[in-house]
C-alpha cells in the first residue's frame, strides 16, 4: 500500500500493525476500467518485466525466502548496502539481465516450485499501480506491460474510470477523504484532475488545446494561483481563452531529425542493456550514421505525413487517453506539493514524444502503420521512463532551453 501524501515514510511501517490503519481501511476505490481484464501471459509476454530489471525485496519477502533453507534461493539474493524495509534486498540478475528465479522458458522457478502466494510485492503487483489517499484509492497499470499497453490501446474508447462496483463514472472523482480535506494543495489538486478528465475524453476539443490548456493550468497551479474556491473560474477561462485561439504549427522534419539523434546519442552514452538501447542503437546506426541525411528526411517527411497521420485518423483517441491515463496514475503530481508538477508533466510529454517520433522512423519501410508497431515503442519507453519523476540532466538539456520547455516539445510533438 502507497500512503501517497499523508503518511511520512518514517513512520509509515510503524502504523502497519496499528489500530490507526485498521481505521484507514479502503472504503471506495476508482480503477481503470480494463484494470480487471489484465491478465499476465507469462512465457509469450515480447518483453518479461523479469528481465533488465532490478527487483527489490521487502524484509518480509527476504524472511519468507529465507525460512525455505533452500540454497539455490539464498545465492540468488543479496542484502542492499543501505537496506530499508521495502527495499531491504535485491534478487540477483544473471545472464542478459535476467532475474536468476526465471527459468529458460521466462516461467518463475519461485511460482513453480513453491507458491504464487511467496512472490514479492513488487512482482505479484506489477504491472498495476496503485495510489492510497487514506481511505480512497486509485488503481491502474503500467504501460510498461506490453500486455496492458496491448489491451489499453486496442479500441479507439476514451480514457473510463470505474468505481467499486464497476459502474462507470464520468462525474467528479472524489479523490481526497473527509479527513484529509483540510489540505487545500490537494483539494485543488482533485479538482484540476476532474478538469483534465473531462477535458481528455472531450471529442470536440483536439489533442493540440488540450496540451496548451493543460500547460497553462499546471503553471497557474505551480505558482499557487488557483484557489480551491476559485478553480473552476480558472479553469473555464483558460479553456475558453485556447479555444478561441488559433494554433499555427509548422511542419520542421529537420527539427525532429535533429533532436532524435541527439536523444539516441545521449540514451546510448547511458549503457544500458535492455530492448529499448538495443533499438535505439539500431535505429541510429541505420538512420544518422553514414547515411544520405536527405534521402532520410524525404522518406521520413512522407512516413509522417501520410502513414502515420492515416493511423491517427483511424486512432484519434490514442495520445488523449495516454495523457490522462497518466495522469490518473500520478495523481500525486497534483496533489502533493513536494512534487514538482510542471517537470512531471512535461516528463509525460517526453514520453508521448519520443514514442511519436521512433514510431514513425521504425516504420520508415512499412506499407503503413499499425498499432501494434505504437505499442512496441510505448511500452519500451514506458518501461524506461515510467518509474521517474522527471527527466535527468542530459535530457532536459534537450528539451529544456530558454525557458521554453512546453512550446519546445510542443513545436517538436507537432512539427
Amino acid at each position: 500500500m502507497i500512503f501517497a501524501i499523508f503518511i511520512p515514510e518514517v513512520i509509515r511501517h510503524e502504523l502497519v500493525e496499528s489500530k490507526l490503519v485498521q481505521n484507514l481501511l479502503l472504503s471506495f476505490m476508482y480503477k481503470t476500467s480494463y484494470y480487471d481484464d489484465f491478465k499476465c501471459i507469462g512465457s509469450e509476454c515480447p518483453n518479461s518485466c523479469c528481465v533488465g530489471w532490478e527487483i527489490d525485496l521487502d524484509i518480509n519477502t527476504f524472511q519468507k525466502y529465507r525460512d525455505l533453507h533452500d540454497s539455490n534461493i539464498n545465492k540468488c539474493m543479496s542484502i542492499n548496502q543501505k537496506p530499508t524495509y521495502d527495499k531491504f534486498a535485491k534478487i540477483k540478475n544473471v545472464n542478459d539481465q535476467r532475474c536468476s528465479f526465471l527459468d529458460k522458458n521466462n516461467l518463475c522457478n519461485i511460482q513453480k516450485k513453491y507458491s504464487e502466494k511467496l512472490l514479492s510485492p513488487t512482482c505479484s503487483n506489477f504491472p498495476r499501480r496503485k495510489v492510497d489517499y487514506g481511505s480512497e484509492q486509485l488503481s491502474s497499470c503500467l504501460l510498461s506491460c506490453p500486455e496492458v499497453s496491448r489491451i489499453f490501446f486496442a479500441d479507439n474508447e476514451q480514457f473510463k474510470i470505474i468505481d467499486n462496483e464497476k459502474k462507470l463514472v464520468d462525474t467528479n472523482l472524489k479523490i481526497i477523504p473527509d479527513e484529509f480535506r483540510n489540505n487545500l494543495y490537494a483539494v485543488s489538486g482533485e479538482r484540476i484532475f476532474n478538469f483534465f478528465y473531462k477535458l481528455y475524453n472531450s471529442n470536440d476539443i483536439s489533442l493540440e488545446k488540450c496540451l496548451m490548456i493543460t500547460n497553462q493550468i499546471i503553471n497557474e497551479f505551480s505558482n499557487k494561483k488557483i484557489k480551491p474556491y476559485k478553480g473552476n473560474e480558472v479553469f473555464e477561462y483558460v479553456k475558453s481563452f485556447f479555444l478561441n485561439n488559433k494554433i499555427e504549427k509548422k511542419i520542421d522534419t529537420e527539427l525532429q531529425l535533429e533532436f532524435l539523434k541527439k536523444f539516441f546519442r545521449c540514451f546510448l552514452k547511458k549503457k544500458i542493456n535492455n530492448k529499448l538501447s538495443e533499438l535505439i542503437d539500431q535505429l541510429y546506426r541505420d538512420y544518422f550514421l553514414n547515411t544520405d541525411i536527405k534521402k532520410i528526411k524525404l522518406l521520413y517527411e512522407k512516413n509522417k505525413l501520410h502513414n502515420f497521420n492515416q493511423f491517427i485518423l483511424k486512432h484519434p483517441n490514442l495520445f488523449k487517453k495516454f495523457f490522462i491515463h497518466e495522469f490518473f496514475g500520478k495523481t500525486q503530481l497534483l496533489t502533493n506539493e513536494d512534487i514538482d508538477s510542471k517537470d512531471g508533466f512535461y516528463l509525460i510529454f517526453f514520453i508521448a514524444l519520443v514514442t511519436k517520433l521512433i514510431t514513425i522512423l521504425n516504420t520508415l519501410y512499412k506499407d503503413k502503420i499499425i498499432v501494434e508497431d505504437f505499442i512496441e515503442i510505448i511500452s519500451l519507453i514506458s518501461r524506461y521512463y515510467g518509474g521517474k519523476d522527471s527527466l535527468d540532466m542530459e535530457e532536459k538539456k534537450l528539451v529544456y532551453k530558454d525557458n521554453k520547455t512546453f512550446a519546445n516539445l510542443f513545436n517538436l510533438f507537432f512539427g
